[in-house]
């Protein structure tokens, strides 16, 4: 591990033994994609909430599938972005997603032919680490996502920066009422050097504007009064590069 990683990270080893609240590791998502026509979003918006959800009940109750979720982009990465609704499936094994696509398959073409959506692309990710809020049930109604790219050979090397400096300072955001949940996710598929990213990181909030309180000199000494600033964030560049970020707003859920 980098010098300058293990001295960040050893002050802190102590916050993150105090960490209990956690949930999903080792879980799987599936995110699909979705560009809906500003022509026919409200039609699109009537269809999610009653037979996709009707569809996705039916899954959770018949397969290893624990909980499905729509967002709407509600702050794209870039001008012009290839899709503007997402629709996040989680469950316990990626077996779940065989038997799930199969029967879902032509139900998706189905409405595809309607010319309801098109999913430009769909991603498969597995849950690293999480942290939850004790009384965290329902999803939040904001979920920000950053999409890292790290690389070859430093894998641990950002897991453990995660787990061990930002995981604390996540738990600290929450015990100031102004975060909800955390989780870190790995990219399984697809994936490759030109793909852009393999790492992401959700933070999940109740309000849009605790997405504005991230990591500032007093919540980071708020937890190592020592720290250099400056070499703080500079390990945290060297470490990955976050390629972008997006905000996503919840639409509707349904769990087991």
């Amino acid at each position: 591990m980098n010098d300058k990683i293990l001295y960040l990270l050893l002050p802190m080893l102590v916050f993150a033994s105090l960490v209990t609240a956690q949930s999903n590791q080792g879980a799987y998502l599936k995110i699909d994609y979705i560009k809906v026509d500003s022509e026919t979003h409200d039609e699109f918006l009537s269809y999610l909430e009653t037979e996709l959800a009707d569809f996705k009940k039916e899954r959770i109750a018949n397969t290893d599938v624990e909980s499905w979720r729509g967002y709407r982009v509600l702050f794209p990465s870039t001008h012009g972005a290839k899709y503007n609704y997402v629709s996040v499936t989680v469950a316990s094994s990626m077996d779940a997603f065989d038997f799930y696509d199969d029967q879902e398959s032509d139900y998706l073409s189905y409405q595809l032919v309607k010319n309801r959506f098109e999913v430009p692309h769909s991603e498969i990710w597995r849950v690293r680490n999480s942290l939850l809020k004790d009384d965290y049930i329902e999803p939040s109604n904001y979920m920000m996502l950053d999409f890292m790219n790290v690389a070859g050979g430093r894998e641990l090397e950002y897991q453990m920066l995660e787990d061990e400096v930002a995981l604390p300072i996540h738990e600290e955001r929450m015990s100031r009422d102004i975060m909800e949940a955390w989780e870190m996710y790995e990219l399984i598929t697809p994936g490759g050097l030109n793909y852009g990213y393999n790492f992401a990181t959700g933070n999940y909030f109740t309000k849009l504007e605790h997405i504005e309180y991230g990591f500032d000199e007093e919540l980071i000494r708020s937890q190592n009064p020592n720290v250099n600033i400056m070499e703080f964030f500079e390990n945290i560049r060297s470490t990955r590069d976050l390629v972008q970020s997006e905000v996503w707003k919840l639409l509707h859920y349904i769990t087991k």
